[in-house]
């Protein structure tokens, strides 16, 4: 098998080869660019990119969205210094997959860079659709199409409806997902999950703050409720 490309973009050089080294260990072809006005325009092909960066800027979120729109099937990761929790949000509405903070902290990091290789080295191919009211999730092509439109889901996004699709109008527990999606400390990551749950009901639901099919179990977790006997009926499906 070809080995799986990663792009580690960076503001500055201290922690080139550190990460440099880990990507390379996990078995990726690493390629290099500095980030500023002059990086390339992003291209498909690459299973994960990195940023390395001080602090969020406004080049970090245009060059994080540009990746998200042209390569929605890439895991993107920001590596940068502590900062204040609306900075974080902001990177992670942006389209980017996970803030890992520095001074970094290997054993997770290195659990977000398996976490993509699995996908990216996943033997089930079969096509998985779902359907979901008026609309289709399909997994394979990570998108959700409906009244006309496609909307694209990332890595982390599809990784959510893939696991609560495993479990099918069962409630997973937040911890699950979260040790799931990043391997971290469980209590670290469900910040963020909310914030990826909210992002996904943006795009799957008719009224994102009325779910009726990425359902909140309160003080537990999340479950994807779709009727199994007659999935174009969803959408009138009563919320427990």
């Amino acid at each position: 098998m070809r080995s799986p490309r990663a792009l580690l973009l960076y503001e500055d050089s201290n922690n080139c080869d550190l990460l440099r080294s880990l990507l390379c260990g996990e078995g990726c072809e690493v390629h290099e660019a500095p980030l500023n006005m002059q990086t390339a325009l992003p291209t498909e092909g690459y299973c994960l990119v990195v940023f390395d960066i001080q602090r969020p800027s406004a080049l970090l979120l245009e060059s994080a969205r540009a990746w998200r729109d042209a390569a929605s099937d890439t895991t993107v990761v920001v590596v940068g210094t502590r900062t204040a929790q609306a900075n974080r949000i902001s990177v992670l509405e942006s389209g980017v997959d996970a803030y890992v903070v520095k001074p970094l902290v290997i054993p997770e990091l290195r659990a977000r860079v398996r976490a993509a290789l699995r996908r990216f080295r996943s033997q089930d191919r079969r096509a998985r659709r779902l359907e979901i009211g008026n609309g289709i999730i399909d997994l394979e092509a990570r998108l959700i199409t409906g009244a006309g439109q496609r909307t694209h889901l990332t890595p982390t996004e599809c990784g959510i409806l893939e696991h609560l699709a495993a479990h099918l109008n069962q409630t997973v527990p937040r911890n699950e997902l979260v040790k799931m999606l990043w391997g971290s400390d469980p209590q670290k990551g469900v910040h963020s999950l909310r914030l990826f749950i909210r992002r996904l009901r943006q795009k799957l639901e008719p009224d994102p703050t009325r779910p009726q099919y990425l359902v909140t179990e309160p003080a537990i977790g999340y479950r994807l409720q779709i009727p199994r006997e007659d999935p174009g009926q969803a959408a009138h499906s009563p919320v427990p």
